[in-house]
């Protein structure tokens, strides 16, 4: 080789080494698909590619390593093939007829894979085994398939209880054979199959046979869609917590006003209330002018005393009822997690005084939390804010009013928020009776908090989702419940933030409902998640330089 083109290489492979392990994986996938991992030599690939044999093993380690390789890059090209058809937006049957359509076509337009495969399968996917990351792709796409199909359950136009891998065992297998056998079958049979019009009609075939198999089929009472209280797997341990609840609420007497509800849910979450955690005071309480009027708040401190990281918290409610007291247990036990301060604030309740005297409220809160910072012992750069529900809607707003001012929050915590007003998610439709909140009662409720309906669909302050930008707010967490009408309020808001360049966290909730928190005492999974919530808090807390 000449001296100009050994430059060349090096010069190639120091300006740009993304692109030349790209290239080298592009060059190796024809190579061990034609050739095998037994039969592949490593001169061959370096001879497709603008690079050395040694380049080979700096980047890759082995033959081996570069195969594992391969095999993790073929299974995201089809990966990726899969979230750009944002599958999760669509209706259950499209999003099914397009996974399986995909599928059919990606095999047929990347043969590759399925030689590799193929070969993986003789050496008993040895190499498939030791990846991490492609089990964590296949788990994504597994995902995917279980929620489109409970979806499907869930609106009655799929048969409960199949397994989704059967049904992609289904797709997936037939898929996998238009390829692998192909050459023996048209041997044996012609290759008319593999006209470009037969492919079509094949395609069309599958989609059909998986449809068959999933979909409800009027007269057939086997196939009849289940109930809605058996559609929905809520974890067992919420079922027990909602006896008592709902036993609780019995109590209430029809007919019964805003205040009315007001007095009994403080009777019941006073009744329902879990010791407070010892190293707890929550004795201090402070009253604070706005322009609102005054709002009252409650300190959950941690006795140790000193300057403490601080959660501006918001209760839930529905903008009607609630306070520092209803949502003691989560105040409480987030300041005993991480040796800090919350402020609980009592904000102004609907129908009485509507939005916007709470957001106003709140904002009069932050700002004297941030003037009054060496009194109350908290340290300004460690202030987060957070909520439920009503109060996570509340919080996200107070981010945004708070943004470009001497009030800088670190992050935001969201707990099953209403984001906006959007009922016409998927959410909405597969959870429109509860349990806690049902549609119609939100319905109410939204128009209480703001007479004015035309707001709730434009004002950001009223739903923090339709802000004109999102940049430059604080991380968020944000915790959805799956069984929950806001759920998709929630996601719609996470994709927005990501968006915007706003570090996401997001806790899915699976098996829990609006309001699970309440559960703690009966539930793992809601005090898991209290957990996390906690150990999120304490992380932007101790990675936070004064």
């Amino acid at each position: 080789m000449s001296n100009f083109k050994q430059k060349e290489k090096k010069s190639s492979w120091k300006q740009d080494p993304e692109k030349v392990k790209a290239d080298i994986v592009y060059a190796a996938t024809s190579v061990f698909a034609e050739f095998g991992f037994t039969g592949t030599r490593l001169d061959d690939i370096a001879a497709k590619t603008n690079t050395s044999k040694r380049m080979v093993y700096y980047y890759f380690g082995d033959k081996a390593g570069l195969y594992k390789k391969v095999l993790e890059s073929v299974y995201k090209r089809i990966n990726d093939a899969e979230d750009q058809l944002d599958l999760m937006h669509l209706d259950p049957v499209t999003a099914l007829t397009q996974m399986v359509s995909l599928l059919f076509d990606h095999n047929r337009q990347h043969p590759e894979l399925v030689r590799l495969l193929m070969i993986e399968n003789i050496h008993q996917a040895r190499t498939l085994k030791n990846s991490q990351y492609v089990r964590s792709l296949r788990n994504q796409a597994r995902s995917k398939l279980e929620q489109i199909y409970q979806q499907g359950v869930n609106e009655g136009r799929f048969r409960p209880h199949l397994d989704p891998i059967k049904i992609r065992w289904i797709f997936g297998g037939l898929s996998f054979f238009n390829v692998s056998n192909k050459p023996s079958f048209s041997t044996l049979f012609g290759d008319e199959l593999w006209q470009d019009n037969e492919q079509v009609e094949l395609k069309q075939q599958l989609i059909d046979v998986v449809l068959r198999y999933v979909m409800v089929t009027p007269n057939n009472a086997l196939n009849a869609p289940i109930k809605r209280e058996d559609k929905r797997m809520i974890n067992p341990e919420i079922q027990q917590f909602l006896t008592v609840w709902e036993q609780k609420w019995s109590g209430l007497a029809a007919g019964a006003t805003p205040d009315d509800r007001r007095r009994y849910f403080e009777l019941i979450a006073h009744q329902m209330r879990l010791p407070t955690p010892e190293q707890i005071d929550t004795h201090e309480v402070h009253w604070i002018e706005s322009e609102s009027g005054p709002v009252r708040v409650r300190l959950f401190r941690d006795k140790r005393g000193g300057v403490q990281p601080c959660l501006l918290y918001l209760h839930g409610g529905a903008w009607m009822q609630g306070s520092p007291e209803t949502h003691w247990d989560i105040t409480s036990r987030i300041a005993a997690a991480n040796g800090q301060t919350v402020i609980s604030v009592d904000y102004a309740k609907a129908p009485e005084r509507p939005f916007p005297a709470a957001i106003n409220q709140c904002d009069a809160v932050a700002r004297w939390a941030f003037a009054h910072a060496e009194t109350l012992g908290i340290d300004t750069q460690r202030v987060t804010v957070g909520g439920d529900s009503a109060g996570a809607n509340l919080a996200a707003a107070l981010t945004l009013d708070m943004r470009g001012t001497d009030v800088q929050f670190i992050g935001q915590l969201l707990i099953y928020p209403a984001c906006d007003f959007d009922q016409s998610r998927p959410s909405y439709k597969e959870n429109p009776d509860g349990p806690i909140i049902q549609v119609k009662g939100m319905n109410q409720v939204n128009a209480m908090y703001s007479p004015n309906q035309d707001d709730l669909y434009s004002n950001p302050r009223l739903a923090p989702l339709l802000a004109a930008d999102h940049q430059h707010l604080p991380s968020a967490y944000i915790a959805v419940a799956q069984y929950d009408p806001l759920r998709d309020s929630g996601y719609a808001y996470a994709e927005t933030l990501r968006a915007a360049n706003v570090t996401v966290k997001v806790d899915d909730g699976l098996g829990l409902i609006h309001g699970y928190l309440r559960s703690m005492e009966y539930c793992q999974a809601a005090r898991e998640s209290l957990d996390d919530m906690c150990r999120w808090l304490k992380d932007l807390n101790e990675n936070t330089t004064p």
